[in-house]
């Protein structure tokens, strides 16, 4: 069995990490609408929505779509690792979408 070169450890890591990623379908601004207030999501100040904005995220129905890979993608890109998952924003942003309360 081939072991990893611990001086190639971290690019493995990486590689591995970036191929599960896939980015999610973002927007370049929110609907006519309006956006959704991204802050009823547990764990999300106006500092994190305003970096969910910034990556092309306004809406709760995107939210709710993303699946694991997607999830990866996004939590990379965010200072609180996990925060996703451990908060359930997936679940929390399908009942927003549907109009009801989380």
């Amino acid at each position: 069995k081939a072991s990893v070169p611990p001086a190639d450890k971290k690019d493995f890591e990486e590689a591995v990490v970036e191929a599960a990623e896939k980015k999610p379908r973002t927007m370049k601004a929110p609907r006519k609408a309006g956006a959704d207030d991204l802050k009823q999501l547990k764990g999300v100040g106006p500092k994190l929505e305003q970096t969910l904005n910034e990556l092309g995220f306004y809406h709760f129905d995107q939210i709710s779509k993303w699946n694991a890979a997607e999830i990866a993608w996004v939590d990379a890109r965010l200072k609180f690792k996990g925060r996703i998952t451990r908060d359930e924003w997936i679940a929390q942003a399908t009942e927003f979408a549907k109009g009801k309360d989380a």
